[in-house]
């Protein structure tokens, strides 16, 4: 993990190097609201359940470069909540079973994106692109089964039983994954330094998010890796500080 977020600070010092001979320097604030998924989700053996839209959100400081009036460079550092919401109804014997998860992953997200944007003076069109590398944080969870805490179990690793209604789940899943991020928006200019940014956002994480020993077959006795996906809306704002003429 460490060694992944100095390659991000080395790139970042690669690309200021010629800085101070280009166009512009930014630094912005940003929020998103997003909607989370977690694709084959891991039920640990149990049957699947049900996937339930899934509200999250996530906020960052950035800092960016235009190289020139087209091209740029943006990095930001920020926290995400993102997993997903689960529920299912089973009928065992004539008695229904209300089954209800919510998992929460909090990431420190760190993408470094290469954008291109076309426009007029007060409004340009951006495409942003890059890797995102995220840091969990933290991992919980609420599983209910009938309002109840779930108190079924599954072998864990060293296959120690465990519980699936526990509440910290941090150590179900790995500590870092890799994504790819992929921006669209349009940048507003609203002062001589000043600029709103607006536009969509989507990722995909490339790596399981199951950690060693959680990764647990499904009912069909395969195990499939959960990935990380969201997408959202950006709302943004920049201090602008030209380094050239336009």
């Amino acid at each position: 993990m460490k060694k992944t977020f100095f390659a991000v600070i080395l790139a970042l010092l690669f690309f200021a190097g010629p800085l101070m001979s280009q166009k512009q320097l930014y630094f912005g604030v940003a929020g998103t609201g997003l909607s989370s998924v977690i694709i084959n989700q891991n039920n640990y053996g149990y049957t699947a359940l049900d996937e339930k839209f899934t509200m999250g959100a996530a906020g960052n400081v950035n800092i960016g470069f235009d190289f020139s009036n087209h091209v740029g460079l943006k990095l930001e550092i920020g926290i995400a909540k993102l997993g997903e919401n689960y529920d299912k109804e089973i009928t065992k014997n004539d008695t229904l079973f209300n089954f209800t998860r919510d998992v929460k992953l909090n990431y420190l997200q760190i993408p470094l994106l290469f954008k291109f944007r076309t426009g007029g003076d007060v409004a340009k069109f951006y495409l942003m692109a890059g890797p995102q590398f995220n840091f969990l944080l933290s991992a919980s969870q609420k599983y209910l089964k009938n309002e109840v805490v779930e108190s079924g179990t599954f072998p864990g690793p060293g296959n120690i039983p465990v519980v699936l209604g526990e509440e910290t789940i941090t150590d179900w899943y790995n500590s870092f994954d890799v994504m790819g991020r992929l921006d669209l928006g349009v940048d507003i200019q609203l002062a001589k330094f000043l600029s709103l940014n607006v536009g969509l956002t989507m990722a995909y994480g490339f790596m399981d998010i199951n950690a060693k020993g959680y990764d647990i077959p499904d009912t069909d006795g395969n195990y499939n890796p959960s990935h990380n996906v969201y997408g959202g809306i950006n709302f943004g704002i920049n201090y602008l500080l030209p380094l050239g003429s336009k």
